[in-house]
């Protein structure tokens, strides 16, 4: 496997993980650190081993001097489309932290630079390759699994966060962009493509959030799938829920000493009656692993992966989808985005 020089740009918060995860037996191997703050930079530095002259505070001078073979970006989400669109000009392969663009033009527009600059693009959708949400995949498009419910028809997904401070969250629908693109990109890698979507945001009055931070939406997929849809951060307690029906029965996400467990039953045929509760073994997760193994496979051997700008494009409309109709009121059908890519 080629070892790819990597330029890691952001590295505090979520910018942490490739500096911990970039290793040579994983393909990548980091050279090179740009953030705007000098403690930020210093505490990669020691993390990474890298020399101070490796480190940097200016974009711009990081992509022309590193010698990289790929850039990692995991600046806020406002930042994503222009820094990608540097480093793609130079011919550089590129991974941006979800969400990847603040709203629907810019998506758009980094796809459509993507392509017509032949550019590799990827978005770091890593709760994809997680256990629960691979262990749900594995269930619905494996019809002999055990614990298989059989013909999908509805799912619950419930987030309550308590994130009282905004931070970079503070821009028009910001929980939309930045984490219910990670929620949408698994429904879409759990059912294929979305239909319509009817949606509301609403606030806590004591929320400090400048816009609308919680929202609730009833999604449709081609697929006949409906799911109940809420994600919120002025919750009092953090607590998640994920509960799937289908024909032949039910798997429902659950709390075990402070681990998930996902546990099944068979769908009952008489009134009001319950079935034997059995636990579903996990499916191997890879989390940002798996990421990195498939921007590597993408960079070397042209393989497209489900987390590529252009597949990832779909998980931005349904988020503008989203906006719309908590914006006008109204039920949002996909064939009404034109994405020009």
């Amino acid at each position: 496997m080629k070892t790819l020089k990597t330029l890691c740009v952001g590295v505090s918060g979520r910018g942490r993980w490739p500096l911990e995860t970039c290793q040579p037996e994983n393909g990548f191997q980091v050279i090179s650190l740009c953030d705007m703050s000098p403690q930020a930079l210093e505490e990669g530095r020691q993390l990474t081993g890298l020399n101070v002259a490796d480190c940097c505070s200016d974009y711009t001078q990081a992509l022309d001097e590193s010698k990289a073979d790929c850039v990692i970006i995991c600046t806020p989400t406002i930042h994503h489309v222009p820094m990608a669109k540097q480093a793609m000009e130079r011919g550089l392969p590129v991974l941006v932290e979800k969400g990847m663009a603040p709203n629907w033009e810019t998506a758009c527009e980094a796809v459509n630079f993507a392509r017509d600059n032949n550019s590799i693009f990827c978005v770091s959708q890593n709760y994809r390759y997680k256990a629960v949400e691979r262990t749900f995949h594995r269930i619905l498009h494996t019809p002999d699994d055990p614990a298989s419910v059989g013909e999908a028809y509805q799912l619950d997904h419930i987030q309550h966060r308590s994130r009282p401070e905004p931070r970079t969250l503070n821009y028009p629908f910001a929980s939309v962009w930045d984490m219910s693109c990670h929620h949408f990109d698994n429904f879409l890698y759990w059912f294929g493509p979305v239909a319509e979507i009817t949606a509301h945001a609403f606030e806590a009055p004591w929320s400090k959030y400048p816009h609308p931070n919680n929202t609730s939406a009833f999604i449709r997929f081609e697929s006949g799938v409906a799911v109940n849809y809420f994600h919120g951060h002025d919750s009092a307690r953090s607590h998640f829920y994920l509960g799937l029906h289908g024909k032949l029965g039910a798997i429902i996400s659950g709390n075990l000493a402070g681990n998930a467990i996902l546990e099944f039953s068979r769908r009952p045929v008489e009134q009001f009656g319950r079935t034997d509760v059995t636990r579903v073994p996990f499916s191997e997760a890879s989390d940002e692993l798996g990421v990195l193994a498939d921007f590597h496979a993408y960079i070397e051997k042209g393989i497209e992966p489900g987390i590529s700008g252009y597949n990832n494009l779909e998980v931005m409309a349904l988020c503008h989808m989203m906006v719309i109709s908590c914006e006008q009121g109204r039920t949002v059908k996909r064939t009404e985005l034109v994405s020009n890519s």
